[in-house]
C-alpha cells in the first residue's frame, strides 16, 4: 500500500488528464491537461514530498502553472488500518489564480472535489491490480536466464528495485467521466440557489402583474 502511493505509473493512471509524470530527484514532475467550467489548458507542475512516517502519513506540496493560471496547493495525507483494509484521510488548502480562477470558487471547489473522488477511487482499484501483480510475480519460478545469474554471482546482487519489477496494466482515468461528474456536482450544488431564483421570480411575477 505505502509503496504503490508513491508509484509515478501508479498516480499518472489515477488523475484525469494526466499526460506526464516522472520521478526526478525525488520530486514527482509532470504535465496534465485540467478543466474547470469553460477554462481548459495544460499545466506543468511539481510534487515535493516531506514529513514521511512510514507507513502513517506524508505532506505534499503541490506547484503548477500554465497559461491558464496557476494552482499551488498542500495536503497532509494520513493512513489508517480499517479491518482488512486501509483507510486514506487527507486534508488539504488550494491556492488558484489566473483565468481558472475566473470561474469562481463554487466551480473551482466543485470540480477539485470531483477530481480528488475520481482519483483516489482510482488508486484503490489500481493499488488491487499492482498488488495482484506483484504477488503474481513473487510466485512465479525463476527465469533460466535469472537462475543462471544468481550461480554465477559471487555475492548476491541487490538489483534496483524497477529492475524486477512486474508489467503491470493499470486502469486508465477517464476524462470523460470527469466532466459528468463535476457536471452533477454542479448540477446539486447549484439545484436550491436556481429553486430560490425560480420562487423569487415568481413572487414578482405575481406583485408586478
Amino acid at each position: 500500500m505505502w509503496d504503490a502511493l508513491f508509484d509515478p505509473a501508479v498516480l499518472a493512471a489515477v488523475m484525469p488528464g494526466c499526460e506526464k509524470l516522472e520521478l526526478v530527484d525525488g520530486s514527482y514532475v509532470g504535465e496534465i491537461k485540467v478543466k474547470v467550467g469553460p477554462i481548459q489548458g495544460k499545466f506543468s507542475g511539481k510534487v515535493d514530498l516531506s514529513d514521511l512516517v512510514e507507513p502513517k502519513s506524508y505532506k505534499m506540496v503541490v506547484d503548477g502553472r500554465g497559461a491558464q493560471g496557476f494552482v499551488k496547493a498542500t495536503a497532509t495525507i494520513e493512513l489508517a488500518s480499517e479491518g482488512t483494509g486501509t483507510k486514506i484521510h487527507y486534508d488539504s488548502d488550494a491556492q488558484v489564480g489566473g483565468k481558472i480562477a475566473s470561474v469562481g470558487q463554487r466551480l473551482v471547489e466543485t470540480s477539485a472535489k470531483a477530481i480528488v473522488k475520481q482519483s483516489l477511487e482510482g488508486l484503490a482499484e489500481n493499488i488491487k491490480i499492482r498488488a495482484a501483480a506483484y504477488r503474481a510475480h513473487a510466485a512465479a519460478p525463476p527465469t533460466v536466464e535469472a537462475a543462471a545469474k544468481s550461480a554465477d554471482a559471487v555475492e548476491p546482487a541487490v538489483p534496483p528495485p524497477s529492475s524486477d519489477a512486474p508489467a503491470v496494466e493499470y486502469k486508465q482515468a477517464d476524462a470523460g467521466k470527469l466532466a459528468g461528474a463535476v457536471a452533477k456536482e454542479v448540477t446539486k450544488t447549484l439545484a436550491p440557489i436556481l429553486l430560490i431564483a425560480a420562487a423569487l421570480a415568481v413572487v414578482i411575477y405575481l406583485i408586478v402583474r
